[in-house]
């Protein structure tokens, strides 16, 4: 490994005193054939088991490896336990997924000549810095076979950081394959056509704390046209006529599900009797706003996945820890609008009702919740051809 001053100097303080317990042996799949060691972040488990599912696919004799499983312990960090795995297991590659670059485990297998290849990275921005970490990753970064960036700003970074072109591929995110909400096709045909071409958005899953900031916004996009509908679902079917009552209390004409009402012309707001019926509202609305982002109060709140499989924008608030990785993956591509607050809100909604800018970020975010196959076989390919090159 060739490291410059100030890389060698940050993996040497990153590594020492670091030994933790590790078996004298590992135990290894049954079998003789090829064997690759895995390693991923909690937050890249869905790349590792969808790239996993892909190599195999491929090659059925291949067997794997996933450090951090039951018999596999982890050595990420104490170069005397990898080096112990690596001859152990004589792997023919090492696939790394998620931002995590493990130190220990990288320089055993880089001085062993095993090919080295990165995938699903999100990559920080201070990456790109002039620190002794930076320093530290850019150098673990350039033993890469293959280094294979989930966003744009990842991209960027390890650019910034020296890794080639020829070496870097932007693939977007492997993100799990979430199933369509299911809707009784005559009904969304019948009030597809009640609607007759009116922009219509929809707050989903609402909690209380945001029903104020989603009216406000339905007010700002009514400014801007006067037949804006929205689709309002709060987060319990037991707040739904109350909420209708106080909406049509402060001036807006309201339908109600309850009641078997349907969004004729007259109707601002359609409140739903609960979040039964998602698949239908998704594919009504070319807008989603997902409650329970803005306030934090997300015990009901929806997985960005839902809508962004039907075609429908996003947006969302700060609060995204209850599907955070989701989150990051849209976010990263360019894929969902966040606000900060309710004027936010309705700025976005009302801004939101130019059909150019809603294509756009349908399309992103359509993209990345059903890219993951494709993107997994991308992964795939620099391991299988790695495969290939290898002597008998």
């Amino acid at each position: 490994m060739v490291l410059s001053g100030l890389g060698r100097l940050g993996l040497w303080l990153h590594l020492r005193g670091r030994h933790p317990a590790m078996p004298d042996r590992i135990a290894l799949s049954p079998g003789d054939g090829p064997l690759l060691v895995m390693r991923a972040t909690p937050e890249a488990h869905a790349a590792a088991t969808q790239v996993g599912a892909r190599l195999v696919k491929a090659r059925p004799d291949l067997r794997i490896l996933s450090l951090g499983t039951a018999g596999a312990p982890d050595p990420a960090e104490d170069p005397a336990a990898a080096e112990r795995l690596i001859d152990q297991a004589r792997p023919f590659a090492l696939l790394l997924l998620g931002a995590d670059l493990p130190a220990g485990l990288i320089t055993a297998a880089a001085a062993r000549d095993i090919p080295i290849i990165l995938g699903d990275a999100h990559l920080d921005p201070q990456d790109g810095g002039w620190s002794l970490r930076a320093a530290m990753r850019r150098a673990l970064l350039g033993e890469m076979q293959a280094v294979m960036v989930a966003d744009a700003d990842s991209y960027d970074t390890a650019r910034r950081m020296g890794i080639s072109r020829r070496r870097l591929t932007m693939t977007g995110p492997v993100t799990q394959i979430h199933e369509p909400l299911s809707c009784t096709e005559a009904e969304r045909a019948g009030f597809a056509q009640l609607m007759s071409g009116r922009h219509a958005w929809l707050a989903a899953c609402v909690p209380p704390s945001e029903e104020a900031a989603v009216v406000e916004a339905h007010r700002a996009a009514l400014r801007l046209s006067h037949r804006a509908l929205l689709f309002l679902v709060p987060d319990s079917a037991e707040r739904a006529d109350a909420l209708a009552d106080e909406i049509e209390a402060s001036g807006l004409i309201v339908a109600r599900r309850t009641a078997d009402e349907e969004p004729i012309e007259e109707v601002q707001v359609m409140i739903s009797d609960g979040p039964t019926e998602m698949g239908l509202w998704y594919r009504l609305a070319p807008v989603t706003y997902l409650g329970g982002t803005l306030s934090g109060d997300d015990a009901n709140s929806r997985n960005p996945f839902e809508p962004a499989a039907l075609g429908s924008a996003i947006v969302h608030g700060p609060a995204t820890d209850r599907f955070a990785t989701e989150w990051r993956q849209l976010d990263g591509a360019h894929a969902a609008r966040r606000v900060s607050d309710a004027e936010d809100l309705a700025g976005a909604i009302a801004e939101l009702s130019q059909p150019d800018l809603i294509a756009t970020l349908a399309s992103n975010a359509w993209t990345v919740s059903t890219g993951g196959v494709g993107v997994a076989m991308q992964i795939a390919a620099p391991v299988l051809k790695v495969l290939e090159e290898r002597p008998a």
